[in-house]
């Protein structure tokens, strides 16, 4: 580049496909951290029994104490090195004024300062795509470099995955002056499952593009939430209207629920994009859940095996020169209480 052009840098465009962590932070609030390799949880195991009933003239039978269980899991290890480009403090930053205006030992802490951000970035999305999987089918498989391939599975109960087919699927259209009431009665009876296997209420229904299209379709919620809602900001009020955000978009309540529209994306192993929640799906949960990011020791003496969330570090090589850093997590995201959480696949 000539120095003498009369070139000027007018703007930088910034990333916008940063991880968005909805999920995580909507329903896995609690995070904590373990000194060895694996988290545990306790959970008081609830049964809806009744006391025996028994004559006032013999011994009463003896009665279990109410049992709970613990939960052992051994989170996957996250590992992101790079080799900086030993180029970069001597050329022009991104956004740097055009001809420079920082030292070269600026610009080398301004990359590193980019370089950790993407690592961070990155393993939060990891764990985003952790939450989508536990929602989804309350398991999450677990493969990579020297790493046995594992199913970690939560034990949901079966009836809480739900795929309809045929006749069962939702309808994305709806012939004019026909009735259409399919969607409501599913989370109906959806919601009463949700109760019964986990004793918690469901506050909070999420929808992809698709399963968000024919719930909409239904003329039951046409008609008493979107054609005539409810004044009152506790009744029903669905925003038909298209509108979209990073992560999840708030698109009203109708009876118990806070509707959400989710979209997010990652990129798969094969370097494809993919959708973080299958689209053609709903996701059944809320505060019930309990869900826990849980995080395992870092096998490295630099960090004493210390607990901690993200571990950065740096590092030189002195011939040839070169600088390294390197992010390392050890993260699982555990749904607490399993049950309170149902999937359904609604649209093909």
């Amino acid at each position: 580049m000539n120095i003498f052009d009369t070139s000027t840098l007018v703007q930088l465009v910034p990333n916008l496909k940063l991880s968005q962590n909805w999920l995580l932070d909507r329903f896995f609030t609690s995070v904590v951290t373990s000194e060895t390799e694996y988290v545990s949880i306790d959970v008081d195991v609830g049964l809806r029994r009744m006391t025996p009933f028994c004559s006032p003239l013999v011994q009463g039978k003896l009665v279990e104490s109410r049992r709970y269980q613990t939960n052992t899991f051994k989170p996957a290890y996250l590992k992101d090195p790079r080799a900086l480009d030993l180029r970069k403090p001597v050329r022009r930053q991104i956004g740097e004024r055009i001809g420079g205006e920082f030292t070269a030992a600026e610009r080398e802490m301004i990359n590193i300062q980019f370089e950790m951000a993407d690592q961070i970035d990155m393993a939060n999305r990891r764990m985003e795509w952790m939450a989508a999987q536990a929602l989804q089918s309350a398991t999450v498989l677990i493969s990579g470099e020297g790493y046995e391939t594992t199913l970690v599975d939560f034990g949901r109960d079966s009836e809480l995955t739900i795929v309809l087919s045929g006749s069962d699927l939702w309808p994305i259209t709806v012939a004019v002056g026909a009735t259409n009431t399919q969607p409501s009665d599913d989370i109906e009876g959806w919601q009463v499952l949700f109760l019964q296997k986990s004793g918690g209420n469901a506050t909070d229904l999420i929808f992809t593009p698709k399963s968000w299209k024919a719930f909409r379709k239904d003329t039951t919620i046409k008609d008493n939430a979107i054609t005539f809602p409810a004044q009152s900001p506790f009744g029903n009020q669905v925003d038909a209207g298209p509108r979209n955000e990073r992560g999840a978009v708030y698109k009203g309540r109708w009876g118990n629920f806070d509707l959400w529209l989710y979209n997010d994306w990652y990129l798969d192993d094969a370097g494809v994009e993919q959708p973080m929640l299958v689209d053609g799906t709903v996701i059944m949960s809320g505060g019930a859940l309990m869900g826990t990011r849980a995080f395992g020791a870092i096998l490295d003496p630099e960090f004493n095996y210390g607990p901690l969330a993200y571990a950065p570090k740096t590092w030189v090589m002195p011939n040839p020169a070169q600088r390294y850093m390197m992010v390392q997590s050890s993260p699982i995201v555990i749904p607490s209480r399993v049950n309170a959480s149902l999937c359904a696949k609604v649209v093909a």
